[in-house]
């Protein structure tokens, strides 16, 4: 895909999300005028965009959308869900195209009926208002006058200006077009919309007035266009371009071309004098401005994180060499080496931070489908989408997300009637809230709806042997919620085209943890449900603690650890016929590394370790044979079979290629 075609699916991506989003406002709020001029650029913008590019039929798609869209504006239509279900399916074709244009560079969908459709309601609105078409024709016929008396009031610009500004080859023209926009009400909406089609069309040397007045609402309805063309363009054509323009009331076109030789004929002498006097020229100049912004592929940005992630362990190598070789002079050396590398670890994990709406700008519009399919009411509010994340960390959460949202509008919130027999609103509720705190961001989604019942999950996780009748009776609520993680757990009866709640649920929870996340669930009967994500901000390169189990060696994060201390400073003793360490008047379960990685020649010794990990992970001591270090290491997570393994979230890379595995210890 060419550099052109990449950033066009990008930009035309990035204006169906707030089409989408600006649709959904006017369909809440028809009078709103903010949602209707977002709508409308937006729509014109991606239609002219399709056809610059050659794709015609999205382009036609795109015209349909925006016709309807304009005598909705008029008045001549109102904003009924039957109308903005047409225009949405509309912009579904043109979701669809985009994503074909960016798989293949071409487009296979064909909107041809959708576009009839609209132009069949289009034809019904017409018939509909035309009497009230006919009441305003006088006043309309008032306004031609008015504007035509506009027209003639031309917003001059001084030859010498222009002659500035402008050096005409000799087969290139200049014309100025005086324009009245046919919209009394909002004029500087239209006016945008015609300086898009201007700029598209030809070479704008000055616009009068200019852009601040142009998009604000002192703007007037008459400007001028200073347009550079071909000789082959004369003033019929200009004139012509415009009358087409559904926007333009009327235009006056006039050639400049031999007015502005004709006065830089007679400047010529006083400007080379100018040049002999002072040795420089006078004329126009253009002060130089600096790029303050570049686009790079992410691949380029991907390649760039991982010859960091090169770099942190050849780091960890050097430190090994100069460790085995006394080499004391140069420890200053790897120093500096590893505060430049850690330098540009933090600048290119800036580089790779993308805002959370980049993937739950199209949630609104998923919830408002599903909500309208099944009958249901419901307020969906997102917040805390400015957060930044890692976008390796975004592409892996958007599923999961998803999954969550549809969860919630499909199983979570109550028909309306179910609603008002509990005597709660007939509209229900449901929240995306992101927060961050320092390295870590937690996204929630929650709901007022029905909740989750614990006693139907202990009922299923028995039925499904997950859980003996006496395991699940001993579990706390937060336990019980914990049970819809597992693989093929659901307490729903019926398969929808949403999915019930709980199935997939086990999948939300391996990506999660996958990216080195937690999950927490909260729910109360009748109240609602949240469910909390955390993740890190950033990609996995950490600081952790390593030990040995017999001869193997494994890593612990070392924010995960509370306290080190030597088997025999400890005191181990037997609770429900399982060793334990109280700590604190708190029991800690013991672990024994060498029982749970399955380490046979790993033999128990007085000289063992122990690790407290810290309550907020998870309360529990861990037993290994010894403490060898420590080093900030890049977490390669595991794929295929083993992604997802318990115990164990990735493995690093050390010293001359040995690896070490990684311990999750929260599913240990």
């Amino acid at each position: 895909m060419s550099d052109a075609t990449s950033t066009f699916v990008q930009e035309s991506q990035e204006d169906i999300r707030k089409l989408n989003n600006a649709l959904l406002d006017l369909e809440d709020d028809p009078e709103s005028s903010d949602a209707i001029e977002t709508v409308f650029r937006v729509a014109h913008n991606l239609k002219g965009n399709f056809g610059v590019m050659g794709y015609t039929k999205a382009s036609n798609m795109a015209h349909a959308i925006e016709d309807l869209l304009d005598c909705i504006r008029d008045g001549e239509l109102a904003v009924t869900p039957e109308r903005m279900d047409l225009i949405f399916e509309g912009v579904d074709h043109l979701e669809a195209m985009v994503n074909e244009i960016s798989d293949d560079g071409e487009t296979h969908t064909n909107p041809e009926a959708t576009i009839e459709e609209i132009r069949a309601s289009l034809e019904a609105g017409a018939n509909e208002s035309e009497d009230a078409a006919d009441a305003d024709a006088d006043e309309s016929a008032s306004d031609d006058g008015d504007a035509n008396a506009d027209v003639a009031d031309a917003h001059d610009v001084p030859l010498e200006e222009l002659a500035e500004a402008v050096d005409l080859e000799d087969d290139e023209e200049l014309f100025r077009a005086s324009v009245s926009i046919d919209n009394d009400d909002s004029p500087h909406v239209d006016a945008m919309f015609v300086l898009d089609a201007t700029e598209d069309e030809y070479d704008v040397v000055r616009m009068v007035p200019e852009d601040d007045v142009l998009e604000s609402e002192e703007f007037g309805g008459v400007l001028d266009a200073y347009l550079r063309t071909g000789d082959a363009v004369g003033s019929d054509d200009v004139a012509g371009f415009y009358d087409e323009n559904r926007y333009v009331g009327d235009v006056a076109v006039e050639a400049l071309g031999d007015d502005l030789a004709a006065d830089a004929d007679s400047d010529a002498d006083d400007t080379a004098s100018e040049d002999d006097d002072s040795g420089r020229s006078t004329g126009g100049s253009h002060g130089s401005q600096e790029v303050e912004s570049i686009r790079v592929d992410v691949e380029q940005i991907d390649q760039l994180y991982n010859q960091v992630e090169e770099m942190v362990t050849s780091r960890i190598k050097l430190r090994k060499i100069i460790e085995e070789h006394d080499l004391v002079e140069a420890e200053d050396e790897l120093e500096e080496h590893g505060k430049i590398t850690s330098s540009l670890q933090d600048t290119v994990l800036q580089i790779r931070l993308v805002p959370l709406k980049k993937i739950v700008g199209n949630f609104p519009r998923v919830v408002r489908d599903i909500s309208r399919d099944q009958g249901k009411e419901i307020d969906f509010e997102m917040e805390g989408v400015d957060i930044e994340m890692d976008r390796s960390i975004l592409n892996e959460l958007s599923d999961p997300l998803m999954h969550l949202i549809r969860n919630a509008v499909d199983h979570g919130i109550e028909s309306p009637e179910e609603r008002e027999k509990k005597g709660k609103p007939r509209e229900g509720s449901i929240k995306l809230v992101g927060e961050r705190e320092r390295d870590r961001v937690s996204i929630t989604v929650e709901d007022d709806g029905a909740g989750l019942d614990v006693e139907r999950i202990r009922e299923k996780a028995v039925e499904k042997g997950i859980k003996t009748e006496e395991e699940v009776k001993v579990l706390d609520d937060s336990e019980v919620f914990d049970l819809i993680f597992h693989p093929g757990f659901s307490t729903t009866e019926e398969v929808t085209e949403v999915s019930g709640r709980g199935v997939g649920m086990d999948v939300v929870n391996q990506v999660v943890r996958g990216v080195d996340g937690s999950i927490n669930v909260e729910s109360e009967p009748d109240e609602g449900t949240a469910i909390t994500l955390t993740l890190p901000v950033s990609v996995a390169i950490v600081r952790v603690l390593f030990v040995t189990v017999g001869d193997e060696q494994y890593g612990v994060p070392i924010k995960n650890i509370d306290e080190i201390s030597e088997f025999e400073d400890v005191t181990v003793e037997s609770v429900e016929g399982r060793p334990a360490i109280t700590h604190d008047d708190r029991v800690y379960p013991l672990l024994s590394l060498r029982d749970h990685l399955d380490v046979p020649e790993a033999a128990p010794s007085e000289d063992d370790m122990v690790i407290r990990i810290k309550d907020t992970v998870r309360q529990v001591y861990l037993r290994c044979s010894d403490v060898v270090g420590q080093e900030e290491v890049v977490i390669k997570p595991f794929e295929g079979l083993l992604s997802g393994a318990p115990g164990i979230s990735g493995a690093s890379v050390l010293g001359e290629g040995e690896v070490v595995m990684i311990l999750d210890v929260e599913t240990l």
